[in-house]
């Protein structure tokens, strides 16, 4: 008995609590027992139409829909949705709404006054004079005041062709003012972050390594910042008054950013050489797609052109990975920071692009992209720890011959030591260790083939990364850089550095001969960036250019 009655008990106050907030709900939102700010996303309710010149009047009594989802998101579309929201509190003061999305293109806000409402217009199709939002904010902040105890209901028309993730935010009038400054304080830190690593990166890219691959990299990073200014809708406003027009230019680097990553990826991986043929035709077709698109949203904008350039940027950066997928299960040697950086800086922008299609609902994308700019400037801080610590060996071994020719002769023959006769196997050994050239071809003594084909297996495996050094020799031989010296010295005549630039130049010549490429191309394909570089060496290995060389084979 005491059981049943307690199950009783507790189905009573079960059913009370449901019942009294189903009355609260009917009520609307209530503000006065929460903190702030408050995300109603998932408090509203929704109705869509595919006509979007119906009014205020007409929707009103239209059946809205709760919107259970945490976040606002609509897919691309010619659809106009209205948002029906009721709040109250139990006091009376101004409060504010805000929408975090600046980039909806058509956002009104309609606010009961009475028997009317006043319309909030925004949007970033409207001219910024006409927007009525508050602080100053590209974002819609609307402010309005509530009575205490007397429920508002407001209503809200979104219409934008592109794809939109948002949320609905409610707060008091003074922690808007905080909120605002703390976002403005957020968005200078960020944009000060960008500049000193831009600047950074632009300085090691054009001053210390002089390489193409780091350029081309301070060129994609120089991308990033101009992609997030348009994305705070600074961008268009320097070219245009023109409110849809210069819309259109905030978001031109968001869509040609997949542009500067395949040309990266160009640089990064050796994909004319060590990838199949097709991989290179298919991200220039991915180029090509990109262009077109683009030139068919300036043309034509509508939500179909918008949504297949952020298919076309997920199919590109999607494949990218893949690629470096590939090149991990080849174990083709690239420079870790380096990669780490780079793939860290377009895979915030590879979710926003599914976030956007809806593949995905996580709210932390902006989190990523901010925590790849930083580790952008972390990466490469040890990208330059790692190339003085990596140069030091090279510089040692290019004295090493200077400090070698300085130092007296305390061999055995110096010393006098030995008799005329014990000197001549001496120096028939020594004769027999000298390297001879022949056309360029290298005649090396039988003896020293099983070591010299192993070093050139590794550098051929090699031969196209302009990073591989005599560290990276010396690991793949198990031998500390001091022995490889010494020993290919001793049977080759030659510096570690000199063998590898000798080899690769020696390939540069086959490839020539074949009409495997241009010479710009070839130098490429050999592990040499500059251009300039591989011509004056070439020329003075070979006694002729390589474009001489091309004529007389």
């Amino acid at each position: 008995m005491l059981i049943s009655q307690f199950l009783k008990r507790i189905v009573l106050l079960i059913v009370c609590f449901y019942f009294t907030g189903l009355s609260a709900s009917a009520k609307g939102i209530d503000l006065s027992k929460n903190s702030f700010p408050l995300d109603i996303s998932s408090l509203v309710e929704y109705y869509e139409t595919n006509d979007g010149t119906l009014t205020l009047h007409d929707i009103q009594h239209r059946p809205f829909i709760t919107h259970t989802q945490k976040a606002i998101h609509f897919g691309f579309s010619d659809i106009t949705s209205w948002f029906k929201i009721t709040l109250y509190s139990s006091k009376t003061g101004n409060w504010s709404f805000e929408c975090e999305n600046p980039l909806i293109e058509y956002f009104d806000v309609f606010i009961p006054n009475g028997n009317k409402f006043d319309i909030k217009k925004g949007g970033c199709f409207v001219a910024k004079e006409n927007r009525n939002y508050h602080y100053g904010s590209n974002h819609p902040i609307i402010l309005f005041p509530l009575l205490a105890n007397e429920p508002k209901t407001f209503y809200i028309k979104i219409t934008s062709q592109r794809g939109f993730y948002t949320k609905f935010l409610v707060m008091p009038e003074k922690a808007q003012v905080i909120k605002s400054r703390s976002d403005d304080r957020r968005n200078w830190f960020f944009d000060g972050i960008q500049l000193f690593g831009n600047l950074l990166i632009g300085i090691i890219a054009f001053f210390l390594f002089k390489t193409n691959t780091y350029r081309v990299f301070a060129f994609y990073s120089f991308c990033i910042s101009i992609t997030v200014l348009g994305y705070h809708e600074s961008l268009g406003d320097l070219f245009t008054s023109n409110p849809m027009l210069s819309s259109l230019i905030n978001t031109f680097p968001y869509r040609l950013l997949v542009v500067p990553e395949i040309i990266l990826t160009f640089y990064v991986l050796p994909i004319t050489t060590q990838f199949p043929r097709w991989i290179k035709w298919y991200l220039y077709l991915i180029i090509l797609a990109t262009f077109i698109l683009l030139f068919g949203i300036c043309v034509d904008y509508n939500w179909k052109w918008v949504k297949m350039n952020v298919w076309n940027s997920v199919l590109a950066e999607l494949t990218i990975l893949l690629l470096f997928a590939y090149a991990y299960y080849k174990k083709i040697k690239l420079e870790g920071y380096f990669v780490c950086s780079f793939l860290f800086s377009f895979l915030g922008f590879l979710f926003l692009q599914l976030r956007l299609l809806q593949a995905i609902d996580f709210g932390w994308i902006h989190h990523i992209i901010f925590f790849a700019e930083m580790s952008k400037i972390v990466f490469f801080i040890f990208l330059v720890f790692h190339f003085f610590k990596r140069i030091q060996p090279e510089k040692i071994e290019a004295e090493m011959p200077i400090l070698i020719n300085t130092l007296p002769d305390f061999s055995v023959e110096g010393l006098g030591e030995k008799s005329d006769v014990d000197k001549e196997p001496s120096k028939k050994t020594k004769l027999d260790k000298v390297l001879k050239m022949t056309n360029g071809e290298l005649v090396l003594n039988p003896t020293n083939d099983v070591f010299l084909q192993r070093i050139d297996e590794i550098i051929e495996n090699k031969l196209s990364d302009s990073t591989f050094n005599i560290v990276d020799l010396a690991d793949a031989l198990n031998l500390s850089t001091v022995q490889l010296r010494r020993k290919l010295k001793t049977q080759t005549n030659q510096t570690t550095v000199e063998y590898i630039r000798n080899y690769r130049l020696k390939k540069a010549a086959e490839l020539l001969k074949n009409r495997s490429g241009n010479i710009s191309d070839v130098a490429f394909q050999v592990g040499f960036e500059s251009l300039s570089y591989f011509t004056k060496v070439f020329q003075e290995f070979y006694g002729k250019s390589p474009s001489d060389w091309l004529k007389t084979h």
